[in-house]
């Protein structure tokens, strides 16, 4: 039978950057500001074969693949987070007077995200049941910043969650509940 009290809401917190235990690395980020929650959605292909005899309709479906999606947006117009998982952006210190800084973002192709482990959070909630650690993750960026009366800056934030392949098991993508629980 169902339990209504494991129907939950609530914000979230994401971290990027956690170890195997799910504590922050030292270069790790916390995005705990969103604005209209954070959501995790997976997506799975599939190979779906046919025979001349069933015409178009396929006979049976095999996985080929799942990826995750991360997606929120967040008022939290730190820059300095954005360089550590960003490699377009850089920070630039003046040679003179070090209170005067600036951040770069070049819009080259060719760089490769980094990988971490996140790990989305509910806030104020302690219970590791309740966490979802992404494996693999690099995360894309982009500014949606409109200067307006009644709205405020903003950072979208949609990362991608990879299977990885020095993970136990191998390819694995997301662990619902306490990373720390052994076989």
């Amino acid at each position: 039978m169902s339990d209504v009290k494991k129907i939950y809401a609530g914000p979230g917190i994401f971290e990027w950057g956690v170890d195997d235990k799910g504590v922050l690395d030292s270069d790790g980020i916390i995005i705990d500001l969103t604005q209209g929650g954070i959501n995790f959605t997976t997506t799975t292909t599939y190979f779906e074969p046919t025979t001349d005899q069933t015409g178009t309709a396929p006979v049976k479906s095999i996985a080929t693949g799942t990826t995750g999606a991360i997606n929120f947006e967040t008022p939290d117009m730190d820059f300095e987070k954005v360089t550590k998982y960003n490699p377009n952006a850089t920070k630039v210190v003046d040679g003179d007077d070090e209170t005067k800084v600036k951040y770069q973002v070049s819009g080259l192709a060719g760089k490769e995200l980094p990988q971490k482990r996140a790990v989305i959070k509910p806030q104020g909630v302690t219970d590791p049941s309740r966490y979802i650690y992404l494996e693999s993750v690099g995360i894309k960026f982009d500014v949606n910043a409109g200067y307006k009366l009644d709205d405020n800056l903003k950072m979208t934030i949609s990362a991608m969650a990879y299977p990885s392949l020095d993970a136990t098991p191998k390819g694995l993508l997301y662990t619902w509940g306490d990373i720390t629980a052994t076989a």
